[in-house]
């Protein structure tokens, strides 16, 4: 096993250049419960008495109203939901719309994106427009694909721009917004909500207290730290790096996958489990996956009659896709779960985890060090060093590229001829981890998050050195496998900003 010292701060990342200009594209499957909770909720605009208990908006008449009484005009009453079928002994929170309100990050990088694809949206009012359309019942909470293939539906996109594409460069561009620190993530925690989960940390223990969200792991970490709450999840955390299937693509809800990881994590009984959601696809994760109870929430700040009534539907939407109960902030879920928690739950087991079994952890550590010692070996402008971090034949997929996610193939050779090429264009090039390498759940794919800065000072490719200055980051993805009783690269996904030099080279 290779020394963790390889991972230590400095490294240099891996880069190519050749032009390709294939597509990708695939299908998409869409949730049954998705599909069912959303015809529901248009049919009728409230959910009344159910075998899982009295969970409706209800006004003095027994009546579903967007109003309660006279002294009380514009505000939405919600019934408080029955007890559990048995104590509780964790919770898990997602994390957008119900811990923080962060939905206007994901508007700014569409908004990005769909300048970049073309798309020209009424001037000063792109971001509110974005976030309209994805905020509609059908694509709140839905995943970057999903929102793609709607956005290319909506505005007519270029078919050279595909889903995938699209998907992928909205990624990179929200890890960017974040990271450089162009967004101030502090204020969006909402009022009560870091305290309900340090309350619900001493109520339970703090392994029964986890977290499953679709985002990416450098936003999440810079939101919890944002909010002081870095070491608050010590049931778990689940990011979308953790759900990748074989074939490199997010296993995103309304799919089981991310609580499935969740509860894994946990380990604590999934009947006794609580999950706090504020959209349909996340309350159709977590009640596919098994969870025992599911809580909505609406962390609204408007008030009057039309926030009333937007609050009924909102929570029509939510028990219609199995929401136990419905609480208007995310303060007032939890003071429920603390009220039906377990005596012992604080006591109880924390688990070992998916990843702690002797043999997937010790592959999971194998990998992780095969790519600190690819990222090593550029470091110290080693040839061989990087070639035999890779299989034979090697897949590439650059998303942000010129060839737009296609695949394309590379010996082990050429990679380290290309890492050297980058090298001799930026010989100062300094690359430090936004976040280091890490294993997915699965032991199979191991991601990174990096950026990189120096000066194009050297010549390479043919191209004299302009020596304008290196300001680059990305995220990279590698699948392995092992050959002839070794770790190896055998996929590599990369999307990311460009140097100049790179874009001079792809005619840009």
């Amino acid at each position: 096993m290779m020394s963790q010292s390889l991972c230590a701060t400095r490294v240099v990342s891996a880069l190519h250049c050749p032009k390709f200009a294939a597509t990708k594209t695939r299908n998409r499957i869409i949730a049954p419960c998705t599909v069912r909770a959303l015809a529901a909720a248009s049919k009728a605009p409230s959910v009344t008495g159910t075998d899982r208990g009295a969970r409706v908006l209800a006004s003095k008449n027994n009546e579903t109203l967007p109003t309660c009484r006279d002294d009380t005009e514009g505000e939405t009453c919600l019934q408080t939901p029955p007890p559990p079928p048995q104590p509780l002994m964790g919770v898990v929170f997602d994390l957008d719309g119900t811990l923080v309100g962060s939905e206007f990050l994901a508007p700014l990088a569409w908004a990005e994106v769909l300048r970049e694809a073309g798309v020209v949206l009424p001037e000063g009012e792109e971001v509110e427009e974005v976030a309209r359309v994805i905020s509609t019942p059908g694509m709140r909470g839905s995943a970057a694909f999903a929102i793609a293939e709607h956005m290319i539906a909506l505005y007519g996109i270029s078919p050279q721009y595909s889903a995938y594409w699209l998907a992928e460069r909205k990624r990179a561009v929200a890890v960017e917004q974040v990271v450089s620190g162009g967004v101030d993530l502090s204020p969006l925690w909402f009022e009560g909500a870091a305290e309900a989960v340090h309350r619900l940390g001493s109520a339970l223990g703090l392994g029964g207290v986890g977290l499953c969200t679709s985002n990416l792991r450098p936003i999440v970490n810079a939101t919890l730290e944002a909010g002081g709450m870095a070491q608050a999840f010590g049931g778990g955390t689940t990011v979308q790096e953790d759900v990748f299937n074989a074939e490199g693509f997010p296993q995103l809800k309304p799919k089981p996958v991310p609580y499935e990881r969740a509860l894994g994590l946990m380990g604590r009984p999934a009947p006794a489990v609580v999950a706090v959601e504020d959209s349909v696809v996340g309350v159709c994760a977590a009640v596919a996956a098994g969870v025992g109870v599911v809580l909505g929430v609406l962390n609204l700040e408007q008030e009057g009659n039309e926030a009333a009534a937007e609050s009924e539907k909102a929570a029509s939407e939510l028990l219609a896709a199995g929401a136990w109960g419905v609480f208007r902030t995310t303060a007032e879920a939890a003071d429920w779960c603390i009220a039906n928690a377990a005596e012992d739950s604080a006591l109880c087991s924390l688990g070992t985890g998916p990843l702690e079994g002797g043999d997937l952890q010790s592959a999971c550590e194998d990998k992780e060090a095969v790519v600190c010692r690819y990222f090593a070996g550029v470091n110290a402008k080693d040839r061989a060093m990087i070639a035999s971090c890779f299989a034979d034949t090697v897949e590439l997929r650059d998303m942000c590229g010129i060839s737009r996610g296609a695949p394309r193939t590379a010996t082990a050779a050429d990679m380290g001829d290309r890492c050297m090429e980058f090298v001799a264009a930026h010989p100062d090039v300094e690359v430090y981890f936004e976040e280091p390498p890490r294993a997915d759940r699965d032991g199979r794919w191991v991601w990174c998050h990096w950026a990189e800065n120096g000066t194009w000072a050297g010549e390479s490719c043919g191209l004299a050195p302009e020596g304008t200055p290196l300001d680059v980051s990305g995220q990279t993805r590698f699948l392995l496998e092992e050959r002839d009783g070794e770790q190896k690269i055998v996929k590599q996904v990369v999307y990311r900003t460009f140097s100049d030099w790179e874009k001079r080279l792809q005619g840009v």
